[in-house]
């Protein structure tokens, strides 16, 4: 049987478990960068503790450059989360639809399968779901007609 092919149009399949996996690798990046960010700090100190005329150059010269700074982490933060929001995708995209498959057989559609994109985080567990759905259909639909009809 060929393979459906199907593109999604949205980013946000599962929002919760996107938003929570978004939230999560901004906030581990805004860890590390405070990390950095206090060390800069205590570096900066010792340098000016030690050469007091430097501090002046860097309050005539540094606001620009601060703000340059600030302007760069906004962009790069705004593109990690849409980096964060793609990956996620991968993940949440192919869970959506087992989720629908699995619901959909719990409904009694045993020719229910699953095809997921090319790229997308679980392609063998989609392998070994089609495969399982391959050997049991014949046997639920066997099961289906031979129940007895109560009247």
């Amino acid at each position: 049987m060929p393979e459906k092919k199907f593109q999604r149009k949205i980013i946000f399949i599962k929002k919760g478990m996107q938003f929570k996996f978004v939230a999560f690798l901004m906030l581990a990046v805004l860890f590390g960068m405070s990390f950095v960010f206090y060390e800069f700090i205590n570096l900066i100190e010792s340098i000016f503790s030690r050469h007091p005329v430097l501090l002046q150059v860097f309050f005539e010269e540094g606001y620009s450059l601060i703000l340059i700074f600030i302007v760069k982490i906004v962009i790069c933060f705004a593109l990690l989360a849409l980096v964060t929001a793609i990956i996620s995708n991968k993940m949440a995209g192919p869970i959506y639809r087992f989720e629908l498959a699995c619901r959909r057989v719990a409904a009694g559609d045993y020719k229910e399968r699953v095809y997921l994109r090319s790229g997308d985080i679980g392609k063998d567990l989609e392998k070994e779901f089609n495969a399982m759905m391959d050997h049991i259909e014949p046997k639920l639909q066997s099961c289906k007609k031979e129940e007895p009809k109560n009247d």
